[in-house]
């Protein structure tokens, strides 16, 4: 199918593209495109003005400091997997990078893209709300952060206004442990289930774990009861086991031509037990 018609407007700098959300309503950015275009030809969108961001500058860096590591809206996934400070800094972010589709389509999609798209089935979501990162957005008010937990608030939406746009996000750079697990049918295909974690291990013990859920729920939501769970408990295979049945008998998976509840309900669990052993063997 062919997309309906639209203006296209590619400014060169974020003003530009807040002054055009602000007097379009129904304006639509891209920045990759990977995401968008699909459901444009779909029309299952049809914004009046299609806004670029690839003229912006600034939006294109991976700044890994001290402190934090910055990854800017128009970093592409295939940046992402390939980064040598990524991959020194924060490992998990080098490895969920390529679950995503294929080679092809990370060398478009961009990381700022896909986690405003807010898609529970995408790689980016469950794993910055593991990360406990913070989205930098700008609007006619001016810019502001947004926590993750306050970020994804359903399928396909966001805390974000409609004439903001996502300009960065900051992760916080620890020493935490983590862990990323995705199962799908096959290499490339959208996660039936993915599991994100990160976590302290002292003297044995897992303290402060973040746990979050993506693929087989219709929102990229955090998995409560495990954390409660796994708070202060020893590493090991008896706490692996108790987090996986606590995982598959609190989780609300959904159900659909690619699984059933029951099927990814079984397969949450079975990625949060191989999560809780990778957590405990330091990755």
């Amino acid at each position: 199918m062919k997309p309906p018609k639209f203006k296209y407007i590619a400014p060169d700098n974020l003003a530009d593209v807040v002054q055009l959300l602000a007097e379009e309503p129904d304006a639509k950015v891209v920045a990759g495109g990977q995401s968008l275009m699909p459901l444009l030809a779909m029309r299952l969108a049809g914004p009046s003005v299609l806004v670029d961001l690839r003229n912006v500058s600034g939006l294109q860096r991976i700044d890994v400091g001290d402190t934090e590591i910055r990854i800017g809206a128009r970093v592409t996934h295939d940046a992402v997997e390939h980064s040598a400070a990524l991959l020194a800094a924060l490992p998990m972010l080098p490895t969920a990078a390529r679950f995503i589709a294929h080679p092809q389509i990370r060398s478009r999609g961009t990381f700022g893209g896909s986690t405003a798209h807010a898609d529970p089935s995408a790689e980016w979501p469950t794993v910055l709300l593991a990360l406990d990162a913070v989205v930098d957005v700008v609007g006619p008010a001016g810019e502001r952060s947004i926590p993750v937990d306050n970020f994804f608030t359903g399928p396909f939406t966001s805390s974000m206004a409609a004439d903001e746009v996502l300009i960065a996000v900051r992760i916080p750079r620890d020493d935490r442990h983590w862990a990323f697990q995705e199962t799908a049918r096959k290499a490339g295909d959208y996660g039936l289930a993915i599991v994100a974690a990160t976590a302290e291990i002292t003297e044995g013990k897992i303290r402060g774990a973040r746990f979050s859920v993506g693929g087989a729920v219709g929102t990229v939501t955090r998995l409560g009861a495990v954390e409660e769970t796994l708070e202060g408990a020893l590493a090991g295979d008896e706490t692996s086991r108790r987090a996986e049945s606590v995982a598959a008998s609190t989780v609300e998976p959904i159900s659909d031509i690619h699984g059933s509840s029951d099927y990814r309900r079984r397969l949450v669990g079975a990625l949060v037990r191989r999560a809780v052993a990778d957590l405990s063997k330091g990755a």
